[in-house]
């Protein structure tokens, strides 16, 4: 299965947009998440809420595009896509729907998990919304953060 990753670095998040969005954008794409990360780099203690959740509602409208990297050099074209919507996607209330969450502190805190083998968070076109989201509950300080997400296709 050939990897894909997409980061958003040195990003300033708002707590009604996305950090990043993975679509499966088109029919037959089936993936899974293997690894997300997220780190700060505030220069004082402030506490943020990271969230990554799929959506009740598909995000749609104009797409902003992350660049992504491969880990396979002869697959380097995904059949998702990782970036945000000009129309954001609909996330339930916070904590329902979460598959992960987490508070932090975003002068130096860092985080990555890597999930269980045989526990990806999968996503495939046409099932639920066929995306998953990353979002902050709290935290907006410009340019502070950086949220990052690897997948399997």
């Amino acid at each position: 299965m050939p990897s894909f990753n997409a980061n958003n670095g040195a990003f300033t998040p708002a707590t009604t947009q996305d950090n990043w969005c993975l679509d499966s954008q088109t029919a037959g794409v089936f993936g899974k998440v293997v690894a997300i990360g997220w780190g700060g780099r505030l220069t004082t203690s402030t506490g943020y809420r990271t969230r990554w959740t799929r959506p009740t509602t598909i995000g749609s409208g104009t797409f902003t595009a992350l660049t992504l990297g491969y880990g396979q050099p002869n697959y380097f074209t995904a059949g998702a896509r990782c970036g945000t919507f000009a129309t954001q996607p609909v996330l339930a209330a916070d904590p329902a729907g979460n598959l992960w969450a987490q508070d932090w502190n975003a002068q130096g805190g860092v985080g990555v998990i890597v999930m269980p083998l045989a526990n990806p968070w999968y996503f495939v076109n046409g099932v639920l919304t066929g995306q998953v989201a990353c979002r902050n509950v709290a935290g907006t300080d410009a340019n502070g953060s950086t949220y990052s997400v690897e997948w399997e296709e």
